[in-house]
Order: structure tokens, then sequence, then C-alpha cells
């Protein structure tokens, strides 16, 4: 599919049907001269699973500083990243060869019991393992290196894919390194992300964990460390796929923390390039965190002007409209999963939660999560664009149904929808419409889904 991005046209890999494309032009008819037509391509639109949602969970088995626990998410959602749940290397072996898998027992019988996929994100190494044993990295000294010896990384890695074999699913290899090759991994003696050690030293790692997880189980997904988007982010990538890191992943890893939301088709065009120059056009890509601030009355934390940074705090409205907008881009730029970072807030996140109340009550932001849970799983997504006027408006379909989801990226207006001959539109927070001959639709940050029949979607 195509998307118009600050004026050029890029290619996400799907395929349109020639059956579909007529209803595409006639859809392009509605926008300005900037909109931008779908186009044909060899892979088709897949099918959207419940797995693409994904999640972050901090406080169901350890208590805030307050005391309090937060309960299992309200919405549904359908894998889960298992990062900042007390689960590091450093905390399954303490010891060398003493291991307290009490945690990650309960998390794993509680994400079957909810009939959730698992991720475990390993690495942040144990201080007796640590080739940097004295190095500060934020959680104590010596995790954010490589370990001095593969053999532990082997037998760690080892360890845990044999307890939870056909339990855990996917394994991630390190969560966003920096690299030597590419920066300063250290200031004042400190490591500055959470893996400080060289991208020739994270390939061997990988190489170990990947062959090692295929011995156990064949059917593991192995997922790349994933870096961030922050900084150098796609040249610590570059530098890892450099020197082969490509071969030992299934899936590449990527965080996209990018505001507005609309900046995340045109990462994902940038990182499908450095993909395909290094012959890896058809790897998968998850998005295995990402997410924004939001205002907290309940700690006097006060919204702010957007100043396209993720780290605004924004309002409730604003937030729902930036959640729904990074799923429904996510998913038609091609990403399988997003691994939304969180649902229950931790500090230095507090304000990060999609739920409010310590994960207990609901919010806009979740009504919004739920919402497009429920409008692209077991859809297709089959193309998206954007006027010059802001409006974007992605082409979705499930079975023989119809519909377009349109939002105004900054300004509150207008969309006609009479090429698509539209009936009713549903909208997050508020109550659904039906649509009369020859009506405009009002439309703002917050995405609808406008429909060619009345029954819910």
């Amino acid at each position: 599919m195509t998307h118009h991005v600050n004026g050029k046209f890029w290619l996400a890999g799907f395929k349109v049907k020639a059956a579909y494309m007529i209803f595409l032009m006639g859809l392009a008819g509605v926008l300005s001269s900037g909109g931008a037509v779908a186009a044909e391509n060899t892979v088709s639109a897949k099918e959207i699973d419940r797995k693409f949602f994904g999640m972050h969970i901090h406080h169901l088995d350890v208590p805030y500083p307050k005391g309090q626990r937060s309960g299992w998410p309200f919405i549904p959602f359908g894998s889960w990243r298992l990062w900042w749940t007390y689960t590091n290397w450093y905390e399954l072996e303490p010891v060398k060869g003493e291991w307290d898998f009490s945690r990650l027992d309960r998390y794993v019988e509680l994400a079957e019991k909810n009939d959730v996929d698992v991720m475990l994100t390993l690495g942040r190494t144990p201080q007796w393992a640590s080739s940097r044993p004295k190095e500060p990295c934020g959680q104590g000294l010596g995790c954010a290196a490589e370990p001095s010896d593969l053999k532990d990384w082997a037998d760690y890695v080892r360890t845990v894919a044999s307890r939870y074999k056909g339990r855990i699913s996917a394994y991630e290899i390190w969560n966003e390194p920096a690299f030597s090759e590419v920066e300063a991994t250290s200031r004042d003696g400190r490591a500055t992300q959470s893996y400080s050690g060289s991208a020739a030293k994270m390939v061997e790692l990988a190489k170990v964990a990947y062959t090692t997880l295929k011995e156990v189980d064949p059917a593991i997904t192995v997922v790349s460390p994933s870096v961030t988007i922050e900084g150098n982010g796609l040249k610590r990538l570059e530098a890892f796929l450099k020197l082969g890191g490509g071969r030992w992943a299934d899936v590449i890893g990527f965080h996209f923390y990018v505001a507005p939301p609309e900046v995340i088709a045109d990462v994902a065009a940038r990182l499908r390039t450095l993909l395909n120059a290094y012959d890896l056009p058809n790897k998968p890509i998850w998005n295995t965190e990402m997410g924004y601030q939001f205002a907290r009355a309940d700690l006097g934390v006060q919204p702010q002007t957007p100043k396209g940074r993720w780290q605004d705090i924004l309002d409730h409205w604003q937030g729902a409209g930036y959640v729904a907008r990074a799923l429904i881009l996510s998913a038609g730029s091609g990403i399988q999963r997003v691994y939304w970072f969180n649902w229950d807030g931790e500090p230095p996140h507090p304000t990060m939660g999609l739920a409010g109340s310590a994960g207990h009550s609901p919010t806009t932001m979740s009504i919004a999560y739920n919402k497009v849970f429920h409008w692209l799983v077991g859809s297709r997504l089959m193309g998206c664009t954007r006027s010059s006027a802001e409006v974007w408006s992605c082409d979705i379909e499930r079975g023989s149904r119809r519909g377009v989801l349109v939002w105004s990226e900054k300004a509150a207006g207008e969309w006609d929808p009479s090429p698509f001959r539209a009936v009713a539109f549903e909208q997050i927070g508020r109550a659904d419409a039906t649509i009369d001959p020859g009506q405009k639709i009002p439309i703002g940050p917050v995405p609808i889904l406008v429909k060619a029949d009345p029954a819910a979607w």
C-alpha cells in the first residue's frame, strides 16, 4: 500500500486487489490534490490478529511504593512483553547456579490463563557474570555489560528456554542497546543505555542465544536487540546488521518513540529501506515498545501543549487520539506487533499508563485502545493516505464489508464521505451516528470508522 508522507510516496509491502482499486480511486476523489492512491505490490494485506496488540504490565506481582498492586488489564490484548517485570537475568540467577523462577512462573501461568502470548526480554547481566562488574547501570552494577564468559550466557538462555518450552513463544535478545562503534556508551562511568558494549559483542550474544533457543525448540521466535529510534537508533541497528546480526533473528525489534503518531509511517519506511540494504526484505518488524505520557489529576500532573515530543504530557482526548492513531498507523505500515508501554505506570514513567488508579480504572486512552482492538482484529488495512489538509484515511475491510478510518492530524474539520456511500460511523468514547445523504462528517484528531452499512463493526 502507498502512503503520502512529507510529499513522498512509499510502499509498505501490501498488494491491493484489482477489484478494490475502484473503491480506492473513488476515495481519492474525496481528498485534496495532495492525496495518494494505493498501488500494487507483491505481498497481500494480512488479516490482523489479536497478537498485534501487545502490552507491558508492571505491578501485578511487585507493588507500587504505596503498597497497592495493579490488576490484569480489563481490555483485550494478545501478547505481553516481560520487561520492567523484575525478570531480568540478574533477578533470575542472582548467584551463579542459584535460580529464582517464582515470579516468572506466576507470570507465565497468568498469561496462559488469559490466552496471551509471552515474549521474554533477555539480558541485564548479573554482576557475578559481568565483564564490567563495577559499571553503574541504573539498577545496580555491571548489568549493562556483556557477560565475561559466553558459556554463562548460553547456560542462562538454555535454562530459561528449557523450563518454559512451549509456554514462552518469543525471546528478545536485549533491550535498547547502545554500541561503542556508533557512540560513547557510558557517561561519567555510567552506562547510558541498557547495554554499553560493542555491536560486535552483541552479535556474538545474539548468535549464541539464537542457536541455543533453536536447539531447545525450533518453534521459538527470536527477536533482535530492540534499539530505540531516539538519538542514534537507526545507526545502532545498522551497526548490528553490518556485522551479520540479522542472521540471528527471526524478527527485527524496534522502539517507535515518536510524536505525533504520523511519524511512525516515515520511520517504518526508513527502517524497511535499511533492512532491504542488508538483504532482509522479508524480515518482520515488531514495535516492541512505544507509548506516551498523559495528564494525571490524581498525581497533580497537568497537560502541556504538544511540541512534537513523545514525552509531551497529553490531555485525555489528545491521548486517546495518539493511542488510536499509533495503533492504526503501525498496522498500516506493516508492523506485525505493537507492545504498548504501558498499562499501569511505574516510576520513572508514572503517567504513561493507559489505565488510571494504578491500573484499575478506565481512561479515554484505554477506551481508545479497546475500540481500535475491535476495529482491527479480524480486519485488513488496505491502504492509508494523507491529504495536503492533514487529513488521514485508512481503508479497512472485514470479509465483504468496507470502511474507512478517518482523522484530522491537527485541527477539527469535515470529511465528505459521498463517493464511499457511507451510512454510519463509529467513534471513540462517544455514541455512534448515522449519516444522511450529502452530509459531511465532523472529524478531529481522534479517528472515526466510517461504514457502508449500519451494523456494528
